[in-house]
């Protein structure tokens, strides 16, 4: 048992400085599954910038149009997809008495994208009875010029499109517009998180939170942007108080996924492995999942529970950044298996 467990420790060694580089990788061609969990958030939310009522219809469709998926908005007016294949996709929010609000979201080169939809009264009928709570209506929304908001809803159209440097452009321009617009330095984070400036992305989302401290998005991103910098106690506060701050988690891998990268680079491995476990069931065919998961079973002593991680890594993800590497270390905890 000790010939394994010491076998096992110099497998886990050798693979951990791996992590940064496999956890860095973004997208995939041809369609099939990438290195990082997909995800699409969608911000629904009416002209005067208030967040929309819980329950307003949001579908995900495929850019053919052939359905995927239905949710409906939180009581924040969010709503998060965790589509499993890198292709185009349409969003469409529906609320009656509103004209229907769409926006395409391209994930062939990237693993997250985010949007927001606006609802506009159709003029054709009058306004539902039903609105917001006034708690809902932040002073910071309606305090937005006119003028800032049509540079965030064009940064918004070019991140669709996957111009980060046009979309950071308007977001910078309505930010010099209004510097108190904690939405636009959430998205001007997520986007440098995109083109890996982590510093640069630190930077907004912090100052998003120093806005509106409860801006959970910005938590969520500031705890991604934190584990590339290796900062993982600073990552771990940041995704526990954006769990806190929503009344149900989100059925989310990506948010699941960071904060058992966090545990388990503090060598907390216990904790890691239910946020792991979690990730897990909501997208089973993220590769990296299963990367950490085996790193976990090396923890444990479970070689042929690695093993086993390892072996749907590499189904999953075949030329992926850690695949040679898990190649070769498979024969080893097998050999180590072998001497009990």
């Amino acid at each position: 048992m000790k010939v394994v467990s010491k076998v096992l420790t110099s497998v886990l060694l050798g693979l951990l400085f791996l992590a940064s580089q496999a956890f860095g990788q973004r997208g995939s061609t041809g369609g099939g599954p990438t290195a990082a969990p997909l995800q699409i958030r969608v911000d629904v939310r009416f002209e005067d910038n208030r967040p929309a009522m819980a329950g307003v219809i949001v579908d995900l469709e495929y850019g053919d149009g052939v359905p995927y998926a239905h949710s409906q908005t939180d009581s924040s007016g969010k709503v998060v997809f965790n589509p499993d294949t890198a292709t185009i996709y349409i969003v469409r929010a529906k609320q009656p008495g509103y004209l229907e609000a769409t926006a395409r979201m391209d994930l062939q080169n990237t693993t997250q994208q985010y949007t927001v939809l606006t609802l506009k009264v159709d003029p054709k009928h009058a306004p539902p009875a039903a609105t917001p709570a006034p708690g809902a209506v932040s002073a910071v929304d309606l305090s937005v010029p006119e003028e800032a908001r049509k540079e965030f809803d064009a940064a918004t159209q070019s991140l669709q499109n996957h111009n980060l440097d046009e979309g950071i452009a308007h977001l910078k321009k309505a930010i010099g517009l209004h510097d108190q617009y904690p939405q636009a330095y959430t998205m001007l984070g997520t986007a440098y998180n995109q083109q890996s400036k982590w510093g640069d992305a630190q930077a907004a989302l912090q100052k998003a939170i120093q806005l509106d401290p409860k801006e959970a998005d910005a938590y969520f991103q500031l705890g991604a942007t934190l584990n590339k910098e290796k900062d993982y106690p600073g990552a771990e506060k940041a995704l526990k108080q954006a769990f806190q701050l929503i009344s149900d988690p989100p059925d989310s891998a990506a948010p699941h996924y960071e904060l058992g990268f966090a545990y388990f680079f503090q060598g907390r491995w216990q904790e890691a492995e239910p946020q792991v476990a979690k990730t897990i069931a909501l997208t089973p065919d993220f590769p990296l999942g299963h990367w950490l998961m085996a790193q976990i079973m090396l923890k444990k002593g479970d070689g042929q529970g690695a093993i086993n991680e390892f072996q749907t890594y590499l189904k999953l993800d075949p030329n992926g950044p850690a695949a040679a590497s898990v190649r070769a270390v498979i024969p080893k905890i097998q050999a180590a298996i072998a001497k009990k």
